[in-house]
């Protein structure tokens, strides 16, 4: 099942965090793996995403248990990251081409759905979070 979460940015800064996911059991098959994260307007809008983050750099670690149970206790770390652009909006997948700057309101923070998929090497994809991306303007203006 997908973990929900709630993300926030400013458009004025690069919003870099590091997420963790703990899991249990044996190592998922990463290798030859790919990471991405989407923004979209709402859960299921058709068409281009508003924000990818493609090939996520991410790592996979044992940090409890022998390296071969079903108990074992492992964190995948996963760190995206998305420059906030021009200060016009002009350049794309930055937080600041975002939509919704002025809306409803100048000033006024602008909600995003997110999800984060793992897309394994035989093509095989699994949602691994999903929640609200919140996009605040931001004060200072680089």
């Amino acid at each position: 099942m997908p973990v929900q979460q709630t993300f926030a940015a400013s458009r004025n800064a690069t919003w870099a965090p590091t997420l963790i996911y703990q899991y249990r059991g044996r190592p998922l098959p990463l290798a030859g793996a790919r990471i991405d994260m989407q923004l979209r307007l709402y859960p299921g809008q058709p068409g281009n995403a508003m924000l990818t983050i493609r090939n996520v750099p991410f790592t996979d670690k044992l940090v409890g248990g022998t390296g071969n149970s079903e108990d074992d206790l492992r964190e995948l770390t996963l760190e995206p990251s998305v420059k906030p652009g021009a200060v016009d909006g002009s350049e794309p997948n930055t937080l600041r081409s975002l939509p919704g700057l002025q809306t409803p309101e100048p000033g006024d923070p602008q909600t995003f759905a997110f999800d984060i998929l793992i897309t394994y090497a035989d093509g095989q994809s699994e949602r691994l979070a999903g929640g609200s991306f919140i996009a605040d303007p931001g004060v200072t203006i680089a």
